[in-house]
């Protein structure tokens, strides 16, 4: 779904399992549903009783404190639906199986159901587990990205979890967004990922004064709100490393970190940053161009370049985007590109590759359908590859590897374990 909808959504979701999320629900004592009516009916009965409630809004003769208690429980019916459509993949699905690795109970509720049922599942009846998976996937779709650092610290050290050096630590996290207009109210959050043993700090601060336009009982109004600044930690204790992100640039990452030191660790800390590993993509010209390596290995039928962008070497000049169908059998970005530029030797001599999405065909299953994903990569060495399944993430990176975009010295630390899971 391009536009989430909650009733598409829950179309969906079997009877138990709908059963179960909406009498945990906070909106549940509202609604009067007979549960035991035929199960193909249960939906529809849903959604009238929804309806009914949003009727009874609009209809209006509800007393104020009577109508705020409903709207809030109707907004969070609905942005509890779109968090569990958002967590409805592998990835997070995962997650959940990791984070719940020693409770039987949650495993034994997760066989026979969709991954959309076990994140309702796991919003209802493991909340603070359910919002760890949804705090780190949140966190790992940024990595790579334009405000995240990694950099190198003592290893072993312990966060402190006394709420008073955590409140601490937020204040003083607030104080360096004041000067884009930030509020004084903020929030934070603690989590801690059973896979890796790394614990996520993650700030809320109140961001500046926005207007919004927005209908309101019918009516179009507009009104003012502040938006929420995001920023987080990822402290990874045995190998001593800690990822950031943190908008305002190096000097803001920087006074982060001190305070993150200073306020959780207990300890002045002098963070080393890593480099992020640049990527050769004008390899990929080549490799695209005149394909020579054997996917089978990897159970890959066929890479394609889905698009590229190509800027002037050395000089100011247009940079170029080029995008290709994802038909499997259809030139890619490259061949487009060779035809758009038109001669070949000014192409490949004076622009550089800046930046690319690669397309990867599975081998057909039975039905002969070709299962198939993408990921965007850059130059500067960011890349969308942590967004992708573990599997898929080590088909990535072997990929890479092949089209000699990367050495195996530049690729993460479990490379070996990826190329494992590729095989």
């Amino acid at each position: 779904m391009l536009v989430f909808n909650d009733r598409h959504f829950l179309r969906h979701i079997s009877m138990p399992t709908l059963r179960e999320f909406t009498q945990q629900h906070k909106i549940s004592p509202k609604l009067n549903i007979d549960w035991e009516a035929a199960a193909d009916t249960l939906h529809a009965l849903v959604g009238k009783e929804l309806d009914r409630l949003e009727e009874s809004l609009v209809q209006g003769g509800l007393e104020v404190e009577a109508r705020k208690d409903l709207e809030h429980d109707l907004m969070l019916w609905h942005d509890d639906l779109k968090r569990a459509h958002s967590m409805s993949n592998a990835q997070a699905v995962q997650e959940f199986r990791c984070i719940c690795a020693d409770d039987p109970l949650a495993l034994a509720a997760f066989d026979n159901r969709t991954e959309r049922e076990i994140a309702l599942w796991m919003l209802a009846f493991r909340d603070k587990a359910f919002r760890d998976a949804e705090l780190h996937l949140a966190f790992q779709a940024k990595t790579n990205g334009k405000f995240w650092k990694k950099h190198l610290i003592p290893a072993g050290l312990k966060l402190s979890k006394d709420r008073a050096q955590l409140e601490s630590f937020c204040e003083e996290v607030t104080k360096l967004y004041k000067k884009v207009g930030a509020g004084k109210s903020s929030h934070v959050e603690v989590s801690e990922r059973a896979k890796d043993n790394s614990v996520q700090v993650t700030i809320y601060v109140e961001g500046p004064v926005t207007a919004i336009a927005h209908f309101e009982q019918s009516n179009f109004t507009r009104v003012t709100t502040r938006i929420a600044l995001e920023t987080a930690l990822v402290y990874h204790p045995t190998q001593g490393i800690v990822e950031s992100i943190v908008k305002g640039g190096a000097k803001n990452h920087a006074a982060v970190l001190q305070l993150f030191g200073e306020h959780v660790l207990g300890q002045k800390i002098e963070p080393e940053e890593i480099e992020k590993k640049s990527f050769r993509l004008n390899a990929l010209r080549d490799g695209m161009l005149e394909p020579v390596v054997d996917w089978s290995a990897l159970g890959v039928e066929k890479v394609r370049l889905r698009r590229a962008r190509f800027k002037p070497i050395g000089r100011a000049g247009v940079a170029v985007q080029v995008e290709a169908t994802p038909e499997m059998d259809k030139p890619d970005a490259i061949q487009e590109a060779l035809a758009l530029l038109k001669v070949s030797s000014y192409f490949e001599a004076e622009y550089a590759m800046a930046s690319a999405t690669l397309i990867v065909y599975m081998k057909p299953d039975a039905k002969g359908k070709h299962a198939h994903f993408s990921f965007g990569v850059q130059s500067s060495g960011s890349s969308t590859i942590k967004n992708l399944s573990e599997r898929n993430q080590a088909i990535a990176q072997s990929v890479l590897k092949a089209l000699d975009v990367i050495e195996v010295e530049d690729a993460p630390g479990d490379f070996e374990a990826f190329e494992q899971m590729a095989a």
